[in-house]
């Protein structure tokens, strides 16, 4: 019973984000980032991070994935916390709707859906990671990694 209370309301719930993109979508801009098509090289953002010109960036694996290795200065929302905590994870972006956001997971589903959920709450400006998490590791850019604690 409890199972399928919470599988209805993941069906609810993303239920109401495609009625949103859907009313918003008459009105929506396309993303204004450095790539027309909502999609950034990891090329272009090495570059911007090695020249401080990085927008923010979001990575939405679980939190272990991002402890044993993210890109540099990434801000780590996971998938799941946009999925069961909307407006919370929403209150961690900058306020400018505008403001150039980049968001990554392994290999991209995690990221469209939280990509999704930012565009419903009015974000102009999200383009995906090409390759996301992935491809930025094969291609040999750095990544940082941080040891888990343990919570007593």
């Amino acid at each position: 019973m409890h199972k399928s209370l919470n599988i209805l309301k993941t069906y609810c719930f993303y239920g109401i984000v495609l009625l949103s993109l859907a009313a918003c979508s008459q009105e929506a801009t396309p993303p204004q980032g450095a790539a027309a098509s909502g999609e950034i090289p990891a090329a272009e953002l090495y570059s911007r991070i090695e020249n401080n010109t990085a927008p923010l960036i979001i990575d939405v694996r679980s939190s272990g994935e991002f402890a044993a290795g993210h890109l540099p200065a990434a801000l780590n929302i996971a998938h799941s916390e946009f999925v069961d905590t909307p407006a919370t994870s929403l209150a961690l972006l900058p306020t400018d709707k505008d403001a150039e956001i980049i968001v990554h997971c392994a290999v991209g589903k995690r990221a469209e859906v939280a990509m999704e959920i930012m565009a419903a709450a009015g974000y102009t400006n999200v383009n995906h990671l090409s390759g996301d998490y992935r491809g930025w590791e094969a291609a040999g850019y750095p990544v940082e990694s941080e040891e888990l604690g343990t919570v007593d």
